[in-house]
């Protein structure tokens, strides 16, 4: 049966497939579509100009999509078919997280699946309309506001935090005499922070929402200002503590000088920049041209997490499917407190099991804390996400962790998100040694998604981030426009491996058994245009031992930072890389596992590197041809390309 026929029969039985799409791989199919046959025990309907005192019909819809969980609830019973409840268009206001446990889950190998209305976009939205703006002095704008956040959209478009202009690095030397822009003769100060010969920061209002910022070859780190004294020669900046000794002293690359500085009202001097003055409960905002202040949309995002799906090892939440819904408008608050000490990919130091080496400072066994995702699946078993959109969010997208597995993130759109747009698995005991084999995180598919204008504000984030996981597959995905990395695959440095790390990693304790990190498929992906500012990264990015793990027939140029392209870094064993075609970067295969002979444990053969493979479609070789041809997002879901940025 073609596909079209297919989706007519889809839709006249109003039943949702489980898969609408089937990759084959080595003869099997990884995603089984679901009987396209199987009946519809029942349907629920929700608008926002509903009511929550409805029974839920297509002519009485409810109103919230928590009361339409509780009504799916309240059936008794084994299923007998899906149930469906569908999203009218229009913005679901949410003022508190979604929450899904195993009473929402489906049963009898059937699912409960929240779906758009065809034609239509549901928009479940964690932010508040902020109305009532006067002019202000400069042509600022002001209004009241209660709430707290980091981010805000303006018809519909990221504004800018306030922010001084980029200190320009050319050579180190240099560096050390520019400071930040607008403030010359900025050195460090003690242990605690800087002394600057502008004194006029001195008398900066409040200085304890002032952030420092800082790119150091592969992280992008934030520190908080905690105080500002001056005289009339000097100001001297003092830093919130620990976090800045911590960045300062990390392993690896350390900060210095601050590269440019954000969040004051002194700093508001651009249109489309933004500060809120929160002991005065002020927002202002300098209108891009055109804007009009009576006429324009303006949302501050104020929840931290849209939906959680919230499962327990004894009772997961299993087969519940998300199509067709944005989800949108969710912060993350905690650098407003500390900033962000960033390690690597948005992890980050923490207090617990902190240790000292070679007179710099790590968690034992980097077991960092990642930035949560303002989509959360935990001990979650067979959910999708199918055709949805993520954006606005101001931590990562969305997380699969602790314990799920058999999930599946398809065809959807990733784009303008704070930090990492996918997150599969994590780096804690738990993950890299479970105690419990069913906290492991195996067999997800990350397949056929368009990730774009990601890591926008925490720089130091991903396309997408696998950690300790068994079976992940990242295929058929587009990942464009990038600060950093594209996929990273794996953790650890190869200090929690079997035996422990390179000789000059000293872990208190070393373990003797593997991680659970083996057969992830990274293959069929389009990745270019990553690393447009930082270093240190690439396309594809490996840490660790991961057995039966296969990086194949991915299409991958257009790096500006180095190496670029496939980069198997410290403790990277027993990975297969084979059919790439890579070119225009610094390096199209970049080794950093050296130590412990772990380049020996893996199989480079029959790639393409190389800028010879920029030329046209008819001067490529067939087989080159057919890689290009074949990577990226599959020909169903390459509309996904034509949505307007």
């Amino acid at each position: 049966m073609k596909w079209q026929n297919i989706m007519k029969s889809i839709m006249k039985s109003r039943t949702m497939v489980a898969c609408l799409v089937a990759i084959p791989v080595a003869g099997t199919c990884l995603v089984p579509p679901k009987d396209s046959a199987a009946a519809v025990q029942k349907v629920f309907y929700v608008s926002p100009s509903g009511s929550d005192e409805n029974p839920g019909t297509e002519e009485k819809p409810l109103k919230t999509i928590e009361k339409a969980r509780d009504a799916v609830r309240a059936i008794d019973g084994e299923m007998t078919g899906d149930i469906e409840v569908v999203l009218r268009g229009g913005t679901y206001r949410i003022d508190h997280t979604l929450v899904f446990d195993h009473r929402d889950s489906g049963t009898g190998g059937h699912n409960v699946i929240y779906r758009n209305h065809p034609g239509e976009t549901p928009l479940v939205s964690g932010g508040r309309p902020i109305t009532g703006w006067q002019p202000d002095a400069g042509g600022r704008w002001k209004a009241k506001c209660d709430d707290h956040f980091r981010q805000l959209y303006v018809n519909g478009k990221r504004a800018v935090r306030a922010r001084s202009a980029e200190r320009k690095m050319q050579e180190p030397e240099e560096a050390s005499q520019l400071g930040i822009a607008g403030m010359p003769g900025m050195e460090l100060f003690g242990e605690d922070g800087y002394r600057t010969s502008d004194v006029a920061i001195a008398a900066w209002g409040n200085p304890q929402d002032l952030e420092f910022c800082y790119q150091v070859v592969w992280c992008h780190t934030r520190c908080k200002v905690d105080s500002i004294s001056g005289n009339e020669s000097h100001a001297v900046i003092r830093m919130v503590q620990p976090q800045f000794m911590w960045a300062r002293r990390k392993e690896g690359v350390r900060i210095d000088l601050p590269d440019y500085m954000e969040n004051a009202l002194e700093l508001l001097d651009q249109p489309g920049e933004w500060y809120l003055d929160r002991p005065k409960k002020t927002l202002y905002y300098q209108p891009r041209p055109g804007e009009q202040m009576d006429e324009v949309e303006v949302i501050a995002p104020v929840l931290e997490k849209l939906v959680e799906l919230r499962g327990l090892l004894e009772k997961p939440v299993e087969r519940l499917q998300f199509h067709g819904i944005t989800f949108a408008h969710a912060t993350w608050l905690l650098p407003n407190r500390i900033g962000l000490p960033d390690v690597q990919a948005n992890f980050y130091h923490h207090r617990l099991n902190f240790m000292e080496r070679m007179g710099n400072i790590n968690n034992v066994h980097n077991e960092v804390l990642k930035m949560p995702a303002n989509v959360v699946c935990r001990t979650a078993k067979h959910v999708r996400f199918q055709r949805c959109t993520f954006t606005q969010l101001g931590g990562a997208g969305v997380d699969l962790e602790y314990g799920s597995q058999d999930n599946v993130i398809v065809g959807c759109r990733f784009h303008d998100i704070s930090g990492t747009a996918v997150q599969v698995g994590d780096v804690q005991r738990s993950d890299h040694h479970p105690a419990d084999k069913r906290t492991t995180v195996r067999n997800n598919q990350v397949l056929n998604n368009l990730v774009e204008d990601c890591a926008v504000e925490y720089m130091g984030g991903l396309g997408i981030f696998v950690g300790y996981t068994d079976g992940t597959r990242i295929a058929h995905n587009e990942i464009r426009n990038l600060p950093y990395s594209g996929i990273s695959v794996g953790w650890g440095w190869g200090e929690e491996d079997a035996g422990g790390g390179a000789a000059h990693y000293y872990q208190p304790y070393r373990y003797e058994s593997p991680t659970p990190a083996r057969n992830n498929r990274i293959e069929h992906n389009h990745i270019h245009h990553i690393m447009m500012k930082l270093n240190d990264g690439g396309g594809i990015y490996t840490l660790g031992n991961q057995p039966g793990t296969v990086i194949r027939r991915n299409y991958l140029h257009d790096a500006q930072g180095a190496p670029g392209g496939i980069y198997l870094d410290e403790g990277s064993g027993f990975i297969e890389v084979t059919g790439n075609v890579v070119y225009n970067v610094s390096k199209p295969m970049h080794y950093n596992n050296r130590p412990q002979n772990r380049i020996e444990t893996c199989n480079e053969h029959d790639n393409w590197f190389g800028n010879q493979y920029a030329k046209d479609a008819a001067q490529l070789p067939h087989e080159v041809r057919k890689v290009i041809d074949n990577a990226g997002l599959e020909p169903k879901f390459q509309d996904l390309l034509q949505v307007p940025r």
